[in-house]
């Protein structure tokens, strides 16, 4: 996954106390709807607490893309649609006003890229997972991306912190709720993923899940490539 960026690293500078001046302040409830993805609602959001879920919707289906956590940003202008999975606050400006402020800190563009990296991922990793793969496998894989971002081997043992309910990740891999957990306590009765607590996952052995998922891991085009760095567990 692309490396995470957070606002919090623009922020955390001196310069960083009047980096809001200029957007407005937003609450919204479980449930609220952010973004209707139309393109008039041109403007980017920072997200300061709760989560928000980044989704596309079609005739008879969702697709959700990704979640935002403190510290991320995204645009309003996408095309997605943005709604609030728990009660959330925001920050939110026009584009002029923002485009002023990557005059003055252009590293902000590093974080819409991966965002935008982000969404992309997400559509090619669900179109993929639907057309050749079943929940397990999907599944498999959910947990091999996270792996990956932390930096995992084939053959050792991995611990992930993933701040997810099975509805979520069952959104994700596109599936419902009672399927993904099936899929998950099938996983964990097999000895491939274990679980302490709601967040707490450990991976046995990432070349056996790896085999499970019928893939290899690293996947044979990424074995060249320089280590990630970890997108925290989303």
């Amino acid at each position: 996954m692309p490396p995470r960026f957070s606002i919090d690293d623009i922020l955390a500078k001196p310069s960083g106390a009047s980096f809001f001046d200029g957007f407005i302040a937003q609450s919204h409830e479980k449930g609220g709807l952010i973004s209707a993805g139309l393109p008039d609602r041109d403007g980017v959001l920072v997200v300061m607490n709760g989560k928000l879920r980044v989704y596309l919707i079609g005739e008879d289906r969702e697709m959700t893309l990704f979640y935002l956590a403190p510290g991320d940003m995204f645009c309003t202008h996408s095309g997605c649609l943005i709604e609030a999975v728990e009660r959330t606050d925001i920050r939110y400006t026009d584009i002029g006003t923002f485009a002023n402020k990557l005059e003055e800190k252009p590293s902000l563009a590093f974080g819409l890229i991966g965002i935008l990296g982000r969404a992309m991922m997400g559509c090619m990793r669900t179109i993929e997972d639907l057309v050749f793969r079943d929940i397990k496998q999907r599944l498999a894989h959910f947990f091999l991306d996270r792996a990956r971002a932390a930096q995992g081997d084939a053959g050792t043992e991995v611990r992930l912190f993933i701040e997810l309910t099975v509805e979520e990740i069952a959104n994700l891999v596109g599936s419902s709720r009672q399927t993904t957990s099936a899929a998950l306590n099938a996983l964990m009765r097999e000895g491939l993923i274990s679980r302490k607590g709601r967040s707490n996952y450990t991976i046995a052995d990432v070349g056996q899940l790896a085999a499970a998922a019928g893939t290899a891991f690293p996947p044979p085009d990424e074995t060249a490539r320089p280590a990630r760095q970890a997108d925290g567990g989303r």
